[in-house]
């Protein structure tokens, strides 16, 4: 069986570059993308077993990539986790419809409690 998938939405090329090598650490493969365009061509191109987004991206927004993966067939049920620096719980609930586990605040998180989550995403039905 193949190692799960996660696309990484992250502008940051310092944190993106952390996660990626975190997941591949954890022998997940790992795309990359620094936009939200870029990011949402990666999703239906290559269909991750999981998206770690990013909501502030330096072209269109992180609800924007939610909705534009969203309406389509495939992500539909695709399973997303959030990443934010900026955003509030009530932001983001009133854009993106996630369980506030999927919403991960980055000052806040460790790469344990982030592996956790992941992992526990990659097991729930979507």
């Amino acid at each position: 069986m193949p190692a799960p998938t996660i696309l990484v939405i992250e502008d940051s090329s310092y944190l993106a570059d952390s996660l990626v090598d975190m997941l591949e650490m954890y022998n997940y493969t790992s795309l990359h993308s620094a936009t939200g365009r870029e990011g949402v061509a990666l999703a239906l191109k290559h269909e991750p077993d999981l998206i770690l987004l990013d909501i502030r991206l330096p072209d269109i927004n992180g609800y924007e990539v939610y909705r534009r993966i969203r309406e389509t067939a495939w992500g539909q049920t695709a399973r997303i986790m959030v990443l934010t620096a900026s955003e509030s719980i009530e932001n983001i609930a009133k854009n993106i419809d996630l369980p506030r586990e999927y919403v991960l605040f980055k000052p806040e998180w460790s790469i344990k409690n982030l592996m956790e989550r992941i992992e526990q995403r990659l097991k729930d039905e979507v």
